[in-house]
């Protein structure tokens, strides 16, 4: 068994002692399940795809014949594929969670500079194995995804990529665009029918190491926003700001900063969840016991999504303005707002007993 089906395992026999145990009958699961493949899930893959073919032609081009107008090409058509990776990236179920491709795609937090030293030191040293897409899958989970394409299009000494054709660090670029494309089809391949993956999805019962039942799924589905939205906090916006010494904040620690795109994609994360959130109807299972309340969960998303999307400028320039900071305090507040939501009022009127957590597992 992979660490991905063990962890979940391991997840769902904790979580599953918190049911109610009054026989109440509940909608069922499994059209959920469907539902969140067939609108979220393979939706979510393609257009990372898609996005992640984009950026290889570019960068193909910017290395056939470099150009300002064609490294803005290659810098827009990153930007398109962290957008769209940050939409999908909290869903950690899958083939996702096997092979590392999660961190492969991208590796965050790296409190060390890990990434960095890495990527430079390839670079610096024209490094011959990063510039091979076989070799490099096979590389440091640093050296393969966003984060090293984010340094190599927009890091220091980027700009020489606009004048010389057929640069080591051109073809790096290349190398990496070509490793996400490839990792974004497995993605899509393990969610097809006739994946060994897909039918222990869909159908949760007794025997399946995934979901041995619908109250299980629904824990895992419900975990998966929860916790989504606690890592936005914990791992996205607490990377920068401190919300109690302004003194403290850590511009230069936030994810894409150097291609301002630290708070489009924690728009475009909060977005994907609250896709997640429609576009599975999971909802359904809270509607007997507090019908109005998805409608409530769906303001709380849009109050945050629309707090981000307020602030897109670079990280640095929001931490330094006094009223721009506030609104992050105020984003990070509203996101802890959509936590509390689903946490407690969804979670007990989708059949939880009181008390159950899953922001602390107990």
């Amino acid at each position: 068994m992979n660490r991905f089906l063990m962890s979940v395992v391991a997840l769902v026999i904790s979580a599953g002692a918190g049911w109610a145990v009054e026989d109440v009958p509940r909608p069922l699961i499994q059209p959920v399940l469907k539902q969140m493949l067939s609108g979220y899930i393979l939706p979510g893959y393609n257009a990372v795809n898609d996005a992640a073919s984009g950026l290889k032609t570019s960068a193909e081009v910017l290395c056939t014949t470099p150009s300002q107008q064609r490294l803005d090409a290659a810098r827009a058509a990153f930007r398109s594929t962290a957008d769209h990776w940050a939409r999908v990236e909290w869903l950690r179920l899958g083939p996702v969670m096997s092979d590392n491709r999660l961190e492969r795609i991208l590796f965050f937090p790296d409190r060390k500079g890990t990434g960095r030293k890495q990527v430079q030191a390839a670079i610096a040293s024209k490094d011959s194995s990063v510039i091979d897409v076989n070799v490099l899958a096979g590389q440091s989970v640093a050296m393969q995804g966003l984060g090293a394409l984010e340094f190599i299009l927009f890091g220091s000494g980027s700009d020489a990529l606009a004048k010389s054709k057929e640069s080591h660090r051109c073809a790096f670029a290349r190398a990496a665009a070509t490793n996400l494309v490839n990792l974004s089809e497995e993605l899509i391949a393990g969610w097809q029918e006739g994946s060994n993956y897909l039918p222990v999805f869909l159908n949760p019962g007794p025997g399946n190491p995934l979901f041995r039942t619908e109250q299980e799924a629904l824990n895992v589905l419900l975990g998966q926003m929860i916790h989504g939205l606690e890592a936005i906090r914990d791992t996205r916006v607490s990377a920068f700001l401190n919300r109690e010494n302004p003194d403290h904040d850590r511009p230069k620690s936030a994810l894409f900063w150097r291609s301002e795109m630290t708070l489009p994609t924690i728009r475009a994360n909060l977005e994907g969840l609250e896709a997640l959130f429609n576009e599975s109807g999971i909802e359904i299972v809270s509607k007997d016991m507090a019908p109005r309340l998805a409608n409530t969960i769906r303001f709380e998303f849009r109050q945050a999504i629309r707090t981000a999307q307020s602030l897109e400028a670079p990280v640095g320039d929001l931490l330094s303005d006094p009223q721009s900071r506030e609104k992050l305090v105020y984003l990070d507040n509203a996101i802890k707002f959509i936590i509390g939501r689903l946490d407690q009022e969804f979670a007990q009127a989708a059949g939880l007993a009181v008390g159950f957590s899953f922001g602390d597992g107990d």
